[in-house]
């Protein structure tokens, strides 16, 4: 299947998008964070007779530029917006058509599709967040303030290999990447590197900016911002993942059009696990169904 890509610009930093065409109203994928548009490959495939498939790199990831700020959900969601704007997925035949607008991210990359929706309001109608990282401020309270242990970790992580046949032999038993799919994987390693000069391999997305998305999750304010959202909204979790135990109710209160679906065998990375199972979801609008009929009553 031929992919066209190439660049927007969203307040001079380039971000790198992937459009597979397809016939019906967009629908846009929004990756985790380390990862990268092209992991969405084997999802956005299945859905072109569906939708017109439109992925993109954040900021930091992927093929888009490195700059060395603007890592906040706010700006997440600006270029969000740049990259509606920048490819008019918000028209049609040169009138707005917003209402044809769909969406559909992972961890922070649902994270960021909820922050749009509430600084911009009627662009998105409607979306499937999947393993939405959305805590509630207050849980950081008894914390000590230097405590971000994911940024650590992402600090630490090692971005240099001698090849990618070295690295998917590590990462293919390892957690969290022993329960993905063998395809999807070699796509996160394949398409998730670059050559360097001295033949090995290095990650594109630099381990001290993937640190920067984990500090953001830390200074956001999401709460009062998901009491803004008003449009539907699929709610999908891991079976295997405590993220729903520790934030899914409060996250499904403060969400008024949400409906939640637990997706059984998968842990935090359903894409990248189950991705048929997601693309079957993302094909079906009658799971929308609830949610719709309370929004359609308000």
């Amino acid at each position: 299947m031929t992919v066209r890509e190439g660049t927007v610009d969203s307040g001079g930093v380039k971000l790198h998008y992937l459009d597979w065409g397809g016939d019906g109203p967009p629908l846009i994928l929004l990756h985790a964070t380390g990862f990268l548009a092209r992991l969405w490959q084997p999802i956005a495939e299945q859905l072109t007779e569906r939708f017109r498939i439109v992925a993109y790199d954040q900021r930091g990831h992927g093929d888009s530029d490195n700059p060395p700020d603007g890592y906040t959900f706010e700006q997440f969601a600006d270029d969000l917006d740049a990259v509606i704007r920048g490819l008019e997925l918000d028209r049609a035949g040169g009138a707005r058509d917003a209402a044809s607008i769909v969406a559909a991210g992972h961890s922070s990359g649902a994270s960021t599709i909820a922050v749009h929706a509430a600084h911009y309001p009627g662009v998105i109608t409607r979306a499937t967040l999947i393993e939405p990282i959305l805590p509630d401020k207050n849980m950081w309270r008894n914390a000590p303030a230097n405590a971000n242990e994911r940024a650590e970790q992402a600090r630490k992580r090692r971005a240099v290999w001698t090849s990618t046949n070295e690295m998917f032999e590590s990462f293919r038993s390892r957690s969290p990447f022993d329960t993905w799919r063998e395809d999807v994987l070699r796509i996160y390693i394949e398409e998730g590197t670059r050559a360097r000069p001295d033949g090995q391999v290095e990650l594109k997305c630099p381990p001290h900016l993937e640190a920067k998305y984990y500090e953001a999750v830390r200074e956001a304010d999401f709460m009062p911002l998901l009491a803004k959202v008003q449009i539907p909204l699929l709610l999908v979790w891991g079976q295997h993942n405590e993220l729903q135990k520790r934030m899914g109710y409060a996250i499904s209160q403060a969400l008024k059009y949400a409906v939640s679906f637990t997706m059984p065998g998968t842990t935090h990375f359903p894409p990248q696990e189950q991705p048929d199972e997601i693309a079957e979801l993302l094909k079906r609008d009658s799971i929308f169904i609830p949610s719709l009929a309370q929004a359609s009553s308000s």
